[in-house]
């Protein structure tokens, strides 16, 4: 059976797949997003399930952390019944050559928690992740940054693996480096596997972006020294018309008689190369020559689908989704910004009530809730019930890549005490605010449209009858590459709210609803 690809649409970077038991997992990263980190749950490698966001309150604190940091390359594995996580948080990246982040450890015996306090282990690097050798013992492998070099990639300066004390996670090892990467450079994102006495070491490189790619190197001993493959690249799809660009930073999971796969990023660019979905996650094959891994292909490009011994039909959990409130569902699938918000969420007869906090640009107490735009045409809709007394009481439905680049449809008081709607565009913090309005009374219907590279406002004052607000918006530049300060997530629809004046004015929102246009 073949299944199309990506299998995590619109905003699911940096894959982490493992296998428990009769069950896959997929992690992966969701940077300012709260709670932390994606866990995809999949009995047949075809369907896949959002099933949990293992960082909450008590494992992850972002507040303040500017756009595109927070939880990096989150790594999960499965040994002797215990889940372990290791996950970044990334706290300054963007400005000046340092990067300054946390790698910390947490573990559960149930993929769904609840998980134990995070333990610190180093802050040499990013990406990291953790060896379970066969003989038990413990490793822990993360890049790491040379701040001292420039150019391109430089302080990329290779891959460290540590010994670490299996029950306290202390190192009881110097790190050493093993692997200092290819010509593509930007060495990054490594994962160890073991399979007939080899050390196999899978390492991102060559950057995030079109140039991106995934090296594979081996070695008898885990601290080398490794050879790199016949062809250097696992998968690439640099300089090519594939379907997947970007594709690299893969992980790579035994699917017993499916045979073996990695998991790896991709893009799906629009006009100009732009890629407003973000960064999503694909399948491919992967076949074994002279103990070497290949694409089933036998090439280093991606496909568009990969292949699965089964006839399961594939369903798309997202095509149309009417979110009940509260519901687990609409828990998971929503992210606030940053810190947990729940103090400031209540539920009653199927709405959910916001306390408006501060502004739209905020990255410390922003009341925005979020899900993934993860097809090219959608629709995200709600009714919001509102009765602003101020022009600092807003509240509205959004379209967002990240502060400084979003749309936003809100509601809020004119000088003339009246409650209207207005429209507020943001491209790289340039802010045209449309001095259009409409007059509503307590209660008006909002929609969010995007149609691949269009996105259109509409407001109902009955939910039946549609009318557009303000001007089309070109989605195009709400994309990795034409963002400032950050590029590493995707666009998002939100609901939020916002007092700026006493942070407590509350907006109410109810029937939510993301539908697939595609």
């Amino acid at each position: 059976m073949k299944v199309n690809n990506p299998v995590l649409k619109g905003f699911n970077p940096d894959p982490c797949i493992i296998r428990a038991n009769d069950r896959y997992y997929i992690a992966t990263s969701t940077f300012e997003y709260f709670p932390g980190i994606n866990i995809y749950e999949s009995k047949d490698l075809v369907n896949w399930k959002l099933i949990a966001h293992p960082l909450g309150k008590d494992e992850i604190n972002m507040q303040n952390n500017l756009s595109s940091s927070g939880v990096w390359a989150p790594d999960i594995t499965y040994y002797e019944g215990t889940f372990y996580i290791v996950f970044s948080n990334m706290q300054h990246w963007a400005l000046g050559p340092f990067k300054d982040c946390q790698n910390f450890i947490i573990t559960s015996k149930s993929i769904e928690g609840p998980w134990s306090k995070p333990i610190y282990v180093n802050s040499s690097g990013f990406d990291a992740s953790l060896f379970h050798d066969d003989d038990g013992r413990l490793y822990f492998v993360n890049m790491e940054w040379d701040y001292r070099k420039g150019g391109r990639g430089g302080s990329f300066t290779g891959i460290l693996v540590t010994e670490l004390d299996r029950n306290t996670f202390k190192p009881i090892s110097e790190p050493k480096n093993v692997f200092k990467g290819t010509e593509r450079g930007f060495v990054e994102g490594p994962h160890i596997y073991k399979r007939n006495g080899y050390y196999y070491l899978l390492c991102a490189e060559g950057g995030t972006g079109y140039e991106h790619a995934e090296s594979v190197s081996r070695s008898k001993n885990i601290y080398g020294p490794y050879e790199l493959h016949p062809n250097k690249l696992l998968i690439s799809s640099f300089e090519s018309d594939s379907l997947l660009q970007k594709a690299g930073h893969a992980s790579m999971v035994d699917g017993n008689e499916n045979g073996w796969f990695i998991a790896h990023l991709c893009g799906r660019p629009n006009k100009d190369k732009r890629c407003m979905l973000g960064r999503e996650t694909a399948l491919q094959n992967i076949i074994w020559i002279d103990d070497w891994p290949y694409l089933a292909n036998n090439s280093i490009l991606p496909r568009d689908y990969y292949e699965v011994k089964t006839d399961t039909k594939y369903i798309d959990d997202n095509y149309d989704v009417i979110y009940q409130l509260p519901s687990k569902r609409f828990s998971l699938d929503f992210q606030s910004l940053r810190i947990s918000m729940e103090d400031r969420i209540r539920y009653c007869d199927n709405k959910i009530y916001l306390k408006g906090a501060q502004s739209i640009s905020s990255n410390q107490i922003q009341m925005t809730l979020a899900r993934r735009l993860q097809h090219k045409k959608a629709m995200f809709e709600a009714c919001l019930e509102f009765d602003p007394t101020s022009f600092m009481h807003m509240a509205g439905i959004m379209i967002r890549y990240q502060e400084g680049d979003l749309a936003y449809l809100y509601a809020t008081m004119n000088d003339d005490g009246k409650s209207v709607i207005k429209l507020i565009i943001q491209n790289n913090y340039k802010t045209e605010l449309l001095d259009e309005e409409e007059e509503f009374n307590h209660e008006i219907y909002l929609r969010a449209c995007v149609d691949n590279n269009i996105g259109t406002f509409y407001f109902s004052h009955n939910g039946k009858e549609y009318k557009k607000f303000g001007h089309d918006i070109d989605m195009s530049l709400f994309s990795d590459e034409v963002v400032k300060l950050g590029g590493f997530t995707g666009t998002m629809f939100g609901i939020s709210a916002s007092d700026l004046q006493y942070y407590k004015k509350e907006a109410c929102f109810k029937n939510i609803h993301y539908k697939s246009l595609d």
